[in-house]
């Protein structure tokens, strides 16, 4: 006979498979940590705290929290999910992943770029139904979906070119780079050197995020999360390179080198953010440090 937590172990892991979703594609542009020290950790929270962040679900497939829902299955715990409009276009719900997982996850210049290649290659918008228009504007169309990519993950298309090139002649290299255990630069003159090809003598720059663009580009799929996370991300790059007087000079110079056209607004930006914050001060402070409780993708 069964004890309580037999049968509670049992229903649980029978709702979970009656609820059990597939992983879309999204859910899988991102670097996989499965078998790794964090996962175990992922998987120790779970046991320990519970879920705290639910698995986003969109049309019937997991598009963001693939890791969450592995770890779920492995701590026996039932996962939750949260729902996002069936009716929003595939970018709008592209640009959502993205943000969230870029919230979450201190990625390396080399992990972002092979992520904007993985999401470049997916489609841009439309219907696709005619294959004359499709095949005519497939180039104009990955063209574009490149250029959002790198700007959706802060980095420069040039990245994504070479990150490309990484995955189709050198898969191991491309997944060093995944892994963190090699920088995109290191990978690409790797790859020159089997192919016989010059050396390149001038790694890439990093790019700074063009809130501006993203917003021009995103149209009517304009998302205010996306916006206000590439914020933040920006925010934490420039701090972690430079720390609280870096962002202050990078701050003043910005300003003082601003069209003049746009500089009121951009003042009038910069004062309208720093009163949202100020009035939730001592909650973000809270929010400052790092704690094990915090779970990832």
């Amino acid at each position: 006979m069964k004890n309580d937590d037999d049968s509670y172990l049992t229903d649980v892991m029978e709702a979970a498979k009656e609820e059990d979703f597939e992983y879309s594609e999204l859910s899988t542009v991102f670097p996989s940590f499965q078998g790794d020290e964090e996962f175990t950790h992922l998987v120790n929270s779970i046991k320990s705290e519970g879920l705290l962040e639910p698995i986003v679900i969109w049309k019937g497939k997991i598009v963001d929290g693939r890791h969450r829902h592995l770890a779920c299955k492995e701590a026996r715990v039932q996962p939750e999910y949260t729902h996002l409009p069936d009716d929003w276009s595939f970018d709008k719900v592209k640009s959502r992943v993205v943000a969230l997982n870029v919230l979450r996850r201190h990625l390396t210049t080399g992990q972002r770029a092979l992520a904007a290649a993985a999401l470049a290659n997916m489609t841009v918008g439309g219907t696709g139904s005619n294959q004359y228009e499709k095949s005519k504007s497939a180039n104009l169309q990955n063209s574009t979906s490149v250029d959002t990519a790198a700007n959706q993950l802060s980095v420069s298309p040039r990245y994504v070119s070479t990150a490309k090139n990484i995955k189709n002649d050198t898969p191991d290299l491309a997944e060093k780079v995944n892994k963190g255990q090699m920088s995109l630069h290191a990978a690409e003159t790797e790859r020159r050197r089997r192919l016989g090809l010059p050396e390149k003598t001038n790694a890439p720059k990093p790019k700074v995020v063009d809130l501006d663009g993203l917003i021009r580009e995103a149209g009517d799929n304009f998302d205010g999360f996306v916006c206000a996370v590439n914020i933040m991300t920006a925010a934490r790059d420039l701090y972690l390179q430079e720390g609280d007087e870096g962002i202050e000079q990078q701050l003043m110079s910005a300003l003082r080198d601003s069209n003049k056209h746009k500089l009121s607004y951009n003042v009038s930006g910069l004062v309208s953010l720093h009163d949202a914050l100020s009035k939730n001060i001592e909650e973000i402070r809270m929010l400052s440090t790092p704690t094990a409780k915090m779970q990832y993708n």
